[in-house]
């Protein structure tokens, strides 16, 4: 093995431990979902305005749906139309939400969205739960490339587009310059979206985001610029929760 990591290392490649992968694998599968901190702040009654980017149905890997009850007020903010209707009806006894079937992006433009076109969800059969071809609807996002890292045949992706919005206009037209909580998974997006609402956002909610398919060189910057804006970040399952000193006290 030290011959085979020389080898390796001459060319400027690094070998990997297996059983060091391996233990991160099992280190995340332990830990703790963002769930019971933030049903804690709810009933603390710390977490009172919601803002949920890339909302889905509502109900498919999502924590957040068992942390929400009727009394909150939460913008679900979701692009595809298909899970957009299908989060309106989940969602349908919560009369204080808002629901936006659109995007959150940089700035406001006209952009293309990415997702599995259903007539061949019956060739993904293996991706499904409990044979449920509408999980598909989770793969969406703004990047092609995404997809088709996850299986998805490239002739198989449709685009669509979409008209995107800014966080500092929702925060404005909706009056949630006072949000507690924002909840970002836009598959492999979230960390721009947080970078750009610390920049151009005086409010510090607590953040949540999915740090799965971050790319390296926006994960670093975007951890910085948390911890230069007094958050405490902490790893859940697959989510960074962050923070700030307020919610801390």
């Amino acid at each position: 093995m030290k011959i085979l990591k020389k080898i390796f290392g001459a060319f400027g490649y690094k070998l990997v431990d297996k059983d060091y992968v391996k233990s991160l694998r099992i280190i995340d599968k332990h830990l703790s979902s963002p769930e019971k901190i933030i049903n804690k702040l709810i009933k603390e009654k710390k977490i009172k305005k919601i803002i949920q980017v890339g909302a889905n149905d509502g109900i498919r890997d999502d924590f957040l749906r068992k942390c929400l009850n009727k009394n909150l007020e939460v913008i679900f903010i979701e692009p595809i139309p298909s899970a957009f209707k299908r989060l309106k009806y989940n969602y349908r006894n919560f009369k204080k939400s808002i629901f936006l079937n659109t995007a959150v992006d940089t700035k406001k433009h006209k952009k293309k969205i990415f997702s599995v076109d259903r007539s061949y969800s019956k060739y993904y059969d293996n991706f499904y739960r409990d044979g449920d071809e509408e999980f598909l609807s989770i793969l969406a996002s703004f990047d092609r490339s995404h997809l088709l890292k996850h299986g998805i045949k490239d002739n198989h992706i449709i685009s669509k587009d979409i008209q995107t919005v800014t966080f500092k206009e929702i925060l404005s037209k909706y009056g949630y310059f006072d949000t507690d909580l924002i909840v970002i998974d836009t598959e492999g997006y979230d960390a721009i979206l947080v970078l750009n609402f610390l920049k151009n956002v005086k409010a510090r909610p607590i953040i949540i985001f999915e740090n799965v398919h971050i790319q390296n060189k926006y994960l670093e910057i975007t951890l910085k610029s948390l911890k230069k804006n007094n958050y405490e970040i902490i790893k859940t399952q697959k989510d960074f929760l962050c923070l700030n000193e307020k919610f801390l006290n």
